[in-house]
């Protein structure tokens, strides 16, 4: 549930910034390896030029935590 309630806030922060980032703009967000996973990083691809997806190395291999790192609007 915590997986599609922060992938649903993710989404409306991407589509948000569009608004409120210069086209340098950065946009840093937590996510989660779950349903809406795709979806999140096609939304970003869509908005960003440049988008990765990075694991901490302090996070535990079962943790399902990611964040994705956007950058340049399109």
């Amino acid at each position: 549930l915590d997986s599609i309630s922060t992938g649903e806030l993710c989404m409306s922060a991407i589509k948000f910034s569009k608004d409120i980032l210069n086209s340098k703009g950065v946009f840093v967000s937590k996510i989660f390896m779950g349903s809406l996973f795709n979806d999140i990083v096609s939304e970003a691809k869509k908005t960003f030029n440049e988008v990765r997806i990075y694991k901490p190395e302090a996070s535990r291999k079962e943790s399902k935590e990611n964040y994705i790192i956007c950058k340049n609007l399109l």
